[in-house]
Parts: structure tokens; sequence; C-alpha cells
């Protein structure tokens, strides 16, 4: 991404200094301090001071019995809401108030795998709801003035733009109906799956969020957990996070109350962490705006439902089941303008292609599936892609999935019969660690069976560290194994044969008392919408200082 397509500094007519040091160009930000696990569906918002906001297309599928959102996109996946892949960060957060401020944009931090970086890409907590929707406004009104030198986002353009109608998206917070329906996983899982409290998460619930059994008080960086069949990240943990409408409860029909949260946060234990949970916030106390240590928030791109006369027109003229129609399976999978279609004449039969090909895919993950690198939708276990009406002749067929690697395959499309086409995703060797699921006293005999072995490393432990790391590339290549520092079941099961021919293993050391279940310290300094200690219903009403 280079600095010319990011670097948009000006706020328009009204701004009296570009958002960054006079004289200074600021550079574009590195990938991983705004999308640190991308995929190739993901669209990229260009922020002020170069840097950028992820976001995924999440379909709503025409007469879809899960809910009645209806996209303000339109493509490939008929229409879609455009969704925060991640949590609004410290540093997307300082960008925009300095730009609204004139003032010198935010120091970039090293490598992101260093602290400095850690607390910058960390989700924005501390915000009260006002100061959330002030984000979402400020960075709409520069989105606006600098419409003219952003890309559009047709042709895989990044950062871009969209538009509808010609008319620039804005930001703003999600309803609690679009959170919902993106955290239980859309039309990415089936009706079964979309019914249970949360998404099915086989490699165990300290893998996807951040919680009180793992996070130790502390709010985490973005994308360190596994994301959902969606490709979102923390929906569930890590920070609670502020609806755009405020709380309503059918207990209480036609009462509308204070500020909505959804999620769960870093206080939150396992039962608070389903998509149904939400919570009330009184939004104003004597201290004023109420703001606390475990709430944050991400957005999504909206567009005006009526963009033009036209439009309106030809609404009121299309029966109700037409306007819900989804967008042809020939367009773009990215956002751009739903211009009002064009009368053609329609090509002779002898320069038309014959599109009369139909193919169905599977794979065994949730994924993108791509055709001649244009992406077509979204396949998973179980829930195969059907496309008809394509070009007769050879394509290539891809699937990408996040922590996997991607696969294709050439396929002949030749009459009306159907191709059947099958592709296994391997993961990645950090993924098929996580598949493992091992814990702590697993861990430990595992790190006890590499030093029984003559790998000196504490047997004792039960981390996989640096050393660890070391201990393992030098076992692999011992065993001519790949060699990848990562554990699988290959290299799994050759270590205990191993250590099992070499002597039978010693019992691990005795281990300490336990420590005491589901609770995390509090970190002094702060103010906390949940207190680790309290009961479970004065765990959020009121919040206290710890």
């Amino acid at each position: 991404m280079t600095c010319a397509a990011f670097c948009l500094t000006g706020a328009g007519p009204a701004a009296t200094a570009p958002a960054t040091a006079p004289g200074a160009v600021p550079a574009a930000w590195p990938e991983a301090l705004y999308n640190p696990r991308p995929l190739v569906d993901d669209l990229i918002l260009p922020l002020p001071c170069g840097g950028g906001l992820a976001f995924r297309p999440v379909a709503t599928p025409a007469d879809n019995p899960r809910t009645q959102l209806v996209g303000p996109f339109a493509g490939a996946l008929g229409r879609y809401l455009l969704i925060g892949k991640y949590e609004v960060t410290s540093l997307q957060y300082q960008a925009v108030q300095a730009q609204a401020a004139s003032q010198p944009c935010p120091v970039l931090p090293g490598p992101p795998a260093t602290a400095p970086a850690n607390k910058q890409v960390v989700a924005q907590t501390g915000a009260s709801r006002i100061d959330a929707v002030n984000f979402a406004a400020q960075l709409s009104r520069w989105l606006q003035a600098n419409a003219g030198s952003i890309p559009l986002c047709d042709q895989g353009a990044k950062p871009c733009l969209p538009r509808v109608d010609g008319r620039p998206a804005f930001v703003r917070l999600p309803l609690e109906l679009e959170w919902e329906y993106a955290a239980r996983g859309g039309s990415l899982v089936s009706a079964e799956i979309y019914a249970q409290r949360r998404y099915p998460m086989p490699e165990g619930l300290e893998r996807h969020a951040w919680f009180n059994r793992n996070a130790d008080g502390e709010i985490a960086p973005i994308g360190r957990r596994l994301p959902n069949p969606l490709g979102l990240h923390d929906l569930y943990g890590n920070a609670w996070e502020v609806m755009n409408d405020p709380y309503s409860s059918s207990q209480f029909p036609g009462q509308v109350g204070g500020d909505c949260l959804r999620g769960g946060g870093i206080h939150s234990n396992e039962d608070e962490l389903r998509a149904d949970v939400r919570v009330e916030v009184q939004p104003y106390d004597t201290a004023g705006d109420v703001k606390t240590a475990d709430t944050g928030f991400r957005v999504v791109l909206a567009v005006p439902v009526v963009t033009s006369v036209a439009r309106r027109s030809a609404a009121s003229a299309a029966p109700v089941s037409a306007a819900l129609a989804p967008a042809s399976a020939s367009a773009p999978a990215s956002p751009q303008s739903a211009a009002p279609p064009v009368s053609r004449p329609a090509p002779t039969p002898a320069s038309a292609p014959v599109a009369d090909g139909r193919v169905r895919i599977e794979v065994d993950t949730s994924a993108i599936i791509m055709i001649d690198g244009e992406v077509k939708g979204a396949a998973g276990e179980g829930r195969p892609l059907v496309l008809a009406g394509l070009p007769r002749g050879n394509h290539r067929i891809e699937a990408q999935a996040a922590h996997h690697q991607g696969a294709d395959v050439q396929v002949e499309l030749a009459g009306t019969r159907v191709a059947e086409v099958s592709l296994h995703l391997e993961p990645t060797p950090e993924r098929a660690e996580t598949l493992l699921a091992l814990k702590p006293d697993q861990r430990q005999r595992i790190r006890a069976k590499l030093n029984q072995l003559g790998f000196s490393i504490d047997p004792a432990d039960n981390r996989f560290d640096q050393g660890f790391r070391q201990a393992l590339r030098l076992f692999q290549h011992q065993a001519l194994l790949p060699v990848t520092g990562y554990l699988n079941a290959a290299t799994l099961t050759l270590l205990e044969r191993r250590a099992t021919a070499a002597r039978p293993l010693p019992p691990p050391p005795t281990a300490g008392p336990p420590a005491r279940a589901n609770v995390t310290p509090v970190r002094p300094g702060g103010r906390y919408l949940q207190f680790p200690d309290s009961e479970p219903a004065e765990r959020w009403m009121d919040p206290i200082l710890p």
C-alpha cells in the first residue's frame, strides 16, 4: 500500500492544519498495525495519518429466515454488510482524534511484536458511547472531505471507499441486530449452529476469546484470538462493545434505556460470552460520562437508504420481493456503486459465449472461493458452494481461509453437467498445533519427553517458549520431519514413540496449590465495567472502582 493512496492529511475546507507535524509526510502504516490477520476479501478503509481500518463483508441473502437485515452493498455474495473486522484500536482512535484537532499524528510503534506496539494495537477502551459516536462522526467527515482522492472499491483497490449511486459510505456504530447476526456466524453457518449460544470452537474458548480464564485482567492486542466463521475477531471477550441503539428489553415493553453493550470482556466468565447476552449501562453519573477500562467498540460502514430520486421511484414501482433480491452472481465482490441498469443491445448468438457451466465446490473449513481470480462466494464443511451460469472451458478454482494454506485446482466446465470439486486446506503449522488443544499438563509432559531425549529444556515448565521451539526444530530435523518448530499429529506421535523406547518417563513434578478458578487480578488505577469478585447479579449494573 503506497503512501499516495493512504496519506490523505487534509480535512477539507474547514481544516486548519494537516494531522501531522508541519513539513512532515506520514508513512503508510505496516499492515500488522491494522490488519494482523489479512484475508483476500478484506476491505481496507483509509484513516488519517496513513492508517487503515479493516472490514469484513457479511452476506444478508434474500428471504433470509435468520434476519430481516438487508445489506447496503451488493456483490457476488448478494446484498451484504461491512462490519469492522477488529475492535477499534488505540492507534486508530488517536489518529482520528489528531486529525479532528489538527494535532500531530501519533508516533508509530516499532515492530508489532514489541511491548510499545502492543500498547497501541490493543482495543481502545475508556471511551464513553459519546466518544465512540464522535470517533465515527470525525472519521466520516474526513472521508467525505477526501472522497475525491480515495479510490473506488472495484478491481480490488486497497485502501478504498465504497460508494452506492456515487454516495460515499459513512461510519457508525453497529446495531444490535447487525452485531448479533455477525456474532452467530450469519449465513455461513447452518441453522442449527446459528441457534447456538456460540459458534463452534473445537480449539476451545480460550483460543477464541480473552476472558477471566486467560486475559489476566489486561485488554489484548487485536487479532491474537481465532476469528469466527465470518473472519471477525474478538466478538466475544476482550472489550465489551457498545451498540448504536439504546438498551430495551421484552421484559419492559415500550421502554428504552441506557447504553447497550454486547460480547463480554476480560473479566467475564464463560457463561457471559454468548451471542444473546445484553447489558445495560447508565451513560452518565456524578463524574460525567461513564467510561470504563473494559468497554470498547467496533464500527460498520453504511450509506443512505435513498441515494437518488431514481432509486426511490424504482423501489416504489417494484414489488417488495424484487427490492430484496440478491445481486447478480457475476457482480464483483468488492463494494461499488449500484448504478441503475443501462439498456444495451443483446449480443448476437455468434458472439455470445456459452454460459451454462455448473460447479459444486466443497471445502473442509470455512473459506472464500474464487474462480479465475474473482471472488464468487464462501463455503465450509457441510456447506458447499453451488454456482451456475459459468462460461464453458477451463477455470481455476481457489479456496483461501485464515490460518490455512490456499488450495486450487483446474476444472473444465462443459454443458450442464455439474462439476464436483473438493478442496482440502492444510492448516498452517501454528494452526495445526492449536487444533491439538493441548492442556498445560500435556504441554509439560511434551517438554519432559524432549528433555528425556537429550534436548536441554526445563521439564517442569509448561510453556511453549522460544527454548521449546528451538528444541522441537532440532528434534524435527533429526527425525527427518518438516522443520516448523510447531507440533502436529505426526511430530507428537513420533516424539512419544521415541521417548517410550528410550526409557519410562518419570512422573511430572508435583504442582503447587491450584490457583483460584475463574478469577483474574484487577489492575489498579482504572475503572471497570465488571469487577471479578462481585456476585453475578452485580457484575455490570453499576461500574465501581477496583
